[in-house]
């Protein structure tokens, strides 16, 4: 029997601010954008709850402009992509990669940059006047991915003119709108040396002025080498070879020391389309759990890191193995776009005329996204309770929730991972609950482990069909959620407490949420609206909808009628912690979406939103 390991959670105790620096993700190409399997997913993603993935970071975006020349530009079908990413709350992590019909060649041509910081001055003025200065400001632009090995217009010179082009132009639109880079894949390679000395103390191309601005500094640090076979992933190799960076930055130049720090394709694991199945499994989710942990105690608690953001590469359309936050069923071939990959206008709309039929299941790696957005941005001290997740693998990050002064309850997420791909065990851990406000109580836990939140044990044991039937898709939906369980508790006494115990299988994550009952119930969720797309077993219909905010945990549910004025039922099987839900029906009738708390409270239904 293992021993019992307590953290202990005072909610009189003071709070920190937490930064929840890891809602980003990205995929290649960009002409997925305006397909519908990434549509599909995009649902999904932007569906996490408090925008848990509120960026996603493409390559090739500007290859989705078209060009008869310099200044001549066909801005349609990024208009379309843009918008699409929007339509679901997620924000463009802009990499300035791509060429508009491949007019440009060297950067060390100063027509050509200039030529390019004109077109730079058009992207940007065109979309703050589409999307308004605010949202603009909100978005990050960055260079072109990994210079160290796509880059070919020009050299370390060609790259760093390409770079204050992109800088005149968005600062001459909005001073406002965040540029940096370089978001190299090699450990500090000579361009990422030279882009800082450039940006320093080198000389603006357009203004002869010394020094180029720079807002944040972006690196790619995974934690291992690109193969074939299941090579376990070293999550701490990825913050030593990310301080090996910080720490160049801070002897060489000093007074970017302080700029936020950026890791936007931090993945366990080089090649995101080479087959490995544990990417399809819950070690997935306990290993993103425990590197943003890490980032948070190793570099920004030790090492005073601004550490802005941490992205992963899960946004691609891929299968099982794929590392992929959904898993695709259909026949369209998964390519990896990356080096190789040109972008063929002619071949996209003729896909676009004759669209696959497909279905998509939410992986762990996605569920654990939603589970992370369960945390506030209020964290509780855990530092001094004699946890070792680095050694051990078991972990935790508990933050507070609800009241201004005095938290009304608590979310901790718990992960077991240890950087061993087959390694299994079980530890046992008791939270304890202290301080507590008296009264009555919900005790939530949203659980993935093998059988729990695990669509991949499902579809194995249905004798992994390559094509699922129905009733195959629906028993993996059924079991792509977290599993959930909740208890009642009245709490009361001078310093209110409980324990609560639970097993934390190797590998698994739970996410814990003791919530105080007020009197405030959940406001109804707006604006939902259907896309249908073509299943492998009929239409399909993704509901998309607008939650409400909320200071706790809330579930959905989707309602349905033959009729505008019902009866109603609840079609979903399981609570929805994500505001996105896949109905298979091909029945006319009527769709409404409610909100319910953990006491089985519900809002007032959405508007109605008819299916035919």
């Amino acid at each position: 029997m293992s021993e019992t390991t307590r953290i202990r959670i005072d909610l009189s105790a003071p709070t920190t601010p937490f930064r929840r620096f890891w809602r980003s993700t990205g995929f290649s190409p960009a002409e997925l954008l305006l397909e519908p399997e990434m549509r599909q997913t995009l649902a999904y993603v932007g569906g996490v709850p408090n925008r848990g993935i509120e960026y996603m970071r493409v390559h090739y975006m500007l290859d989705l402009v078209t060009a008869s020349g310099f200044g001549a530009y066909d801005w349609s079908r990024l208009d379309a992509a843009i918008d699409v990413m929007l339509e679901h709350r997620i924000r463009p992590f802009f990499e300035l990669m791509g060429n508009p019909s491949y007019i440009y060649s060297d950067f060390n041509d100063v027509g050509q940059a200039h030529h390019w910081r004109d077109f730079m001055s058009e992207m940007a003025e065109r979309y703050r006047s589409r999307y308004g200065a605010e949202e603009l400001r909100a978005w990050y632009f960055e260079t072109w991915n990994e210079p160290d090995i796509w880059w070919k217009l020009g050299g370390e010179t060609g790259f760093n003119n390409y770079y204050d082009a992109c800088s005149e132009a968005l600062k001459a639109v909005d001073p406002q709108l965040k540029l940096g880079g370089p978001g190299v894949a090699r450990r500090i390679p000579p361009i990422f040396k030279s882009f800082l000395a450039h940006c320093d103390t080198g000389t603006n191309l357009f203004t002869g002025e010394t020094g180029v601005r720079l807002d944040f500094i972006s690196v790619h640090e995974k934690g291992a080498k690109k193969h074939a076979e299941d090579l376990t992933p070293n999550s701490l190799s990825i913050i030593r070879h990310e301080m090996m960076a910080v720490d160049y930055i801070r002897e060489h130049h000093p007074r970017f020391a302080g700029l936020p720090f950026v890791n936007d394709e931090c993945d366990p694991q080089i090649g995101w389309h080479l087959y490995h199945t544990w990417h399809g499994m819950p070690y997935f989710a306990g290993l993103a759990a425990k590197i943003v942990d890490q980032h948070q105690r190793l570099m920004i608690d030790s090492e005073g890191v601004d550490y802005e953001v941490l992205s992963n590469d899960n946004g691609f359309v891929g299968h099982w193995g794929h590392r992929t936050h959904l898993t695709y069923f259909g026949k369209r071939p998964v390519r990896a776009a990356q080096a190789e990959h040109k972008t063929d206008i002619a071949a996209l709309e003729a896909r676009r005329a004759e669209p696959e039929p497909f279905d998509l299941v939410k992986k762990p790696a996605l569920s654990v996204m939603e589970l992370l957005g369960l945390l506030s941005e209020r964290r509780f001290g855990l530092s001094e309770q004699g946890l070792d997740p680095d050694r051990t693998g078991l972990g935790a990050i508990a933050t507070a929730l609800g009241g201004a002064e005095q938290p009304a309850g608590a979310s901790v997420l718990l992960y077991n991972s240890v950087d061993r791909i087959w390694q299994s065990g079980e530890s046992t851990v008791a939270l304890d609950f202290s301080w507590l406000q008296p009264g009555a109580y919900a005790l939530a836990t949203f659980r993935i482990a093998h059988g729990k939140g695990d669509p991949f044990t499902v579809w194995e044991d249905l004798g992994a069909p390559d094509l699922p039937n129905a009733a195959e898709l629906a028993a993996m939906r059924l079991a792509q959620e977290p599993a959930l369980t909740v208890e009642h508790l009245q709490i009361g006494g001078a310093r209110a407490q409980h324990e609560f115990k639970l097993d934390m299988p190797l590998p698994s994550v739970a996410l814990v949420a003791l919530v105080r009952r007020d009197d405030a119930t959940p406001a109804p969720p707006a604006a939902p609206r259907i896309s249908r797309f073509g299943g492998l077993n009929g239409e399909n219909r993704v509901l998309f909808w607008e939650p409400a905010p909320y200071d706790g945990v809330q579930l959905f549910d989707v309602l349905w009628s033959a009729g505008d004025s019902g009866p109603w039922q609840v079609i979903n099987p399981a609570g929805l912690l994500s505001s996105v839900y896949l109905d298979t029906s091909a029945a006319a009738g009527f769709y409404r979406i409610r909100a319910r708390d953990l006491f089985g409270r519900v809002s007032a239904a959405s508007a109605s939103l008819a299916a035919g």
